[in-house]
């Protein structure tokens, strides 16, 4: 009996996603799925913030629930409003493009450096060497499979069904 072929069905399927660098866990770049604005985010709105003598600042984004807990709460600051934690959102989602963009861009650099570093060629192929390499390449990969170019030569004699 032919047993069916289901697909899999993993426990997080976001875990299986194709990550190009470390992604956040967080959905809302304002407050990072806490509830509180980041500290760098409000002294962008209120200068002279301190942390540790101003109230938390209540993250109003309306595409984030996590505020909701410290809504109405007099011991947090309430004073944002949902259009400035927005704004506020985007210029982190902006920051955080921008800062993976040059990671990648270092990590690149980087592997370009290391294979240099490790190549045995002293300088770049002339355009002759490298349609030379090009040419080869080509053969290599349009060449006979190893088994059957070698049972060709030996005639079929030593070969044996499955050995190669």
């Amino acid at each position: 009996m032919n047993l069916p072929q289901l697909p899999r069905e993993p426990i997080r399927p976001e875990a299986e996603a194709e990550r190009e660098l470390w992604q956040p866990r967080w959905r809302c770049f304002c407050c990072h799925d806490t509830g509180i604005v980041r500290q760098w985010l409000v002294e962008q709105v209120i200068p002279g913030y301190d942390h540790q003598r101003d109230k938390s600042v209540v993250c109003q984004n309306p595409h984030c629930q996590a505020g909701e807990i410290y809504r109405y709460d007099p011991n947090y600051d309430q004073r944002f409003s949902a259009g400035i934690c927005m704004v506020l959102d985007s210029k982190n989602r902006d920051s955080w493009r921008r800062t993976t963009e040059k990671r990648f861009e270092r990590i690149q650099a980087s592997i370009k450096d290391t294979a240099k570093n490790m190549s045995l060629r002293k300088r770049d192929r002339t355009s002759v060497e490298e349609i030379e390499a090009q040419r080869r390449h080509e053969e290599v990969c349009n060449a006979v499979p190893v088994a059957k170019a070698i049972a060709t030569v030996l005639d079929n004699e030593y070969v044996k069904e499955g050995s190669l």
